[in-house]
């Protein structure tokens, strides 16, 4: 092929798709046209020179189209904070000389209704903030007695306007806790609800406090409940059927008696416990599922001290006791008529002591 045809062919032939795609991957986006100036007279905020010194109002604009707005006292941005985004929300807050977030700062839906706003004291929250659905309901508050301390009041509503969470203070903070947290010695039932209007909790408050509470699934069923008391609470579980399944009684924080019960109502262990820190005393029983005593073990701390078991009519059929490391001192077989059948005692290496039901096993000379 001559040469003048070999290179009309190779201009005229189309590039291949990957040589397309590593172009269009190369070529430049087009960029977003910005410009910002500071009392009318265009600068560059990329150059500080151009700002140094000035106060005013900088004005910055993407696509002829306001993108931010910032206050400049003596070249330093102090002040007035103000974001456009693409969407049409808007943001606005002041700042201080350390650029965190001073006084009142809100947000804007696209449609100007207002999202948040809330104050600020060197950019933690104090006092009360809210926030809001998109048709305006109230959505939240919070109230904040220091600024950087944790809400001292959380209210928080779904789009429905029910509520989805209450957490009171000692008085009344702000006006929507009124209604809400017994306060004045009056208590209130308060139900509060999923972000799709599923029930899923009630609560009793009494001057703040959370007095009382059950806790419902998907299909309404109480699955958890507490209940204030003058020393603690009593929390509970239940079960798919509704029986209760656990019980814990809480004293001065310490937990001091646990129950569990069978599906069919019987109890299944019952546990109580002294109130104290260091090694409490406590014992465990459990039970068949006819309601009938099947075991006792009485603790130290994590030590066991002694156990019981008991025949399927409740009485005694053997017993172990222990040492103080847990070591087994002696143990006792019981026949149905109160008969002993077997007694005997432990080394704390294990081997028995005494065997009064077998063979005689004398103990070492000492």
């Amino acid at each position: 092929m001559p040469e003048h045809a070999r290179t009309e062919e190779a201009v005229n032939r189309p590039m291949s798709l990957p040589i397309v795609a590593a172009l269009l991957v190369l070529a430049p986006l087009p960029t977003l046209a910005a410009r910002c100036d500071l009392n009318g007279v265009e600068v560059n905020t990329d150059n500080g020179a151009t700002t140094a010194g000035k106060t005013g109002v900088l004005k910055c604009y993407r696509d002829g189209k306001p993108w931010r707005e910032q206050e400049i006292r003596n070249g330093e941005f102090i002040g007035l904070d103000k974001r456009y985004d693409d969407d049409g929300s808007i943001s606005e807050r002041q700042i201080n000389a350390n650029g965190n977030t001073e006084g009142v700062a809100r947000e804007y839906f696209p449609n100007h209704q207002i999202k948040r706003e809330g104050t600020y004291q060197n950019g933690s929250a104090v006092g009360a903030a809210r926030s809001y659905h998109l048709d305006g309901q109230l959505q939240g508050v919070r109230f904040y007695e220091k600024a950087g301390a944790q809400p001292a009041v959380t209210i928080e509503f779904n789009a429905s306007g029910k509520p989805t969470d209450v957490r009171c203070g000692p008085r009344s903070l702000v006006p929507e806790d009124k209604p809400l947290c017994g306060f004045g010695g009056k208590r209130t039932e308060v139900v509060l609800y999923t972000a799709q209007d599923v029930k899923r909790e009630r609560r009793t408050f009494a001057d703040g406090k959370a007095v009382a509470a059950e806790s419902y699934d998907r299909g309404g069923k109480v699955t958890e409940s507490f209940e204030a008391t003058p020393k603690g609470r009593v929390e509970r579980r239940f079960h798919p059927n509704g029986q209760v399944a656990q019980e814990f009684v809480v004293e001065n924080d310490y937990r001091v008696a646990e129950t569990e019960w069978y599906m069919n109502g019987a109890v299944k262990s019952k546990t109580v416990r002294e109130p104290v820190d260091r090694r409490p005393k406590s014992t465990v029983e459990s039970f068949r599922d006819s309601g009938v005593l099947e075991t006792r073990t009485r603790y130290q701390g994590d030590a066991r001290l002694d156990f019981e078991r008991f025949d399927e009519a409740g009485k005694p059929a053997e017993a172990y006791s222990y040492d103080e490391d847990g070591n087994p001192k002696t143990h006792r077989k019981l026949a149905a008529d109160g008969t002993v059948t077997l007694d005997e005692a432990f080394y704390p290496d294990g081997s028995r002591k005494v065997n009064t039901t077998g063979p005689k096993v004398s103990a070492p000379e000492k």
